[in-house]
């Protein structure tokens, strides 16, 4: 039997910063990498079908990026590539997480017809400033076509919630900077803008909310994922919600199980509520924690 871990991990963090990790706000925003350079995208919708166009908003400090497709789940499917894409910098509001960034559409590319529903993960790849690559990761999801599904399950990712701690621009549901003081949530925030960093991908060692330390009691209060996330440039909420710490995972170990799984959005449940005519079973996963009414009473 081992014994339990008592030891916090040490990301080289000093006490100020460890203090600033957890109570401080701090946020992805462009220009923020500066002489390195950046790219940073997303796309007009959070799902499409099989056929339809996807439309990538891009703003990058390179003149060409090149993109990879992925499916993600029980195992990984590359389904496109392409290099030599034009970019460029494009201006972004100051009040972008609540307004949007309003960027020119960059690359456009249809959802192939062969694309089982599922997540796809873009990978977005440049070089940067320096000489040294340049990524940023999106998300889109492929809905399953209408009709009746025997035996397959729906799963609906928790994109309300996403929503909600997306910290990119500077304001989410919990902290920000609007107001005249620059220093408030907001109540009000966009789907154009991208996903933070962490909420898509994350390597396999970044911790999770639960802590992996034995404390005893009366224990200074510490939070490892806060501070893996400053001392590494991640988002303050990757561990709080997204693709890559919640939904990502029962996805994917349906699939290796045997399980036959399609994927929605929250949006298509508010949109598009007979989505769930097809099936037996809808299951919600994670830190599922925003809901409209018209989402709830579709599931009722």
């Amino acid at each position: 039997m081992t014994s339990p871990n008592t030891e916090f991990p040490d990301f080289g963090l000093t006490p100020e910063q460890r203090r600033h990790a957890v109570r401080g706000h701090y946020y992805e925003w462009p220009g923020m990498d500066g002489e390195r350079g950046e790219i940073w995208c997303y796309s007009d919708r959070f799902s499409y079908r099989a056929g339809e166009t996807v439309a990538l908003h891009v703003s990058s400090t390179a003149a060409t990026f090149g993109i990879t497709i992925t499916r993600d789940g029980g195992s990984e499917n590359k389904v496109f590539e392409k290099s030599g894409i034009a970019a460029r910098w494009q201006d972004t509001p100051d009040q972008c997480s609540a307004e949007g960034c309003g960027w020119d559409p960059s690359f456009e590319f249809r959802v192939g017809a062969g694309w089982p529903s599922g997540a796809y993960r873009v990978t977005l790849t440049a070089d940067g400033l320096d000489g040294k690559p340049i990524q940023c990761h999106h998300i889109f999801i492929v809905c399953p076509q209408p009709g009746r599904k025997p035996g397959r399950v729906l799963q609906v990712a928790a994109t309300g919630t996403w929503l909600a701690y997306n910290t990119w621009g500077g304001s989410n549901h919990y902290q920000g900077i609007t107001g005249p003081d620059r220093n408030q949530y907001s109540p009000i925030v966009s789907t154009q803008r991208p996903w933070c960093r962490g909420f898509v991908v994350l390597p396999k060692d970044a911790p999770r909310v639960p802590l992996e330390v034995a404390v005893p009691p009366k224990t200074v209060p510490r939070y490892p994922h806060m501070e893996w996330a400053l001392a590494t440039g991640h988002s303050k909420k990757y561990a709080s919600s997204g693709w890559a710490s919640y939904d990502s995972h029962f996805f994917r170990f349906a699939e290796r199980a045997g399980y036959q799984v399609d994927l929605a959005s929250q949006h298509d449940l508010h949109f598009s509520p007979e989505i769930l005519d097809g099936y037996d079973c809808a299951v919600f996963v994670g830190h599922d924690e925003y809901w409209t009414w018209e989402m709830r009473d579709a599931v009722d």
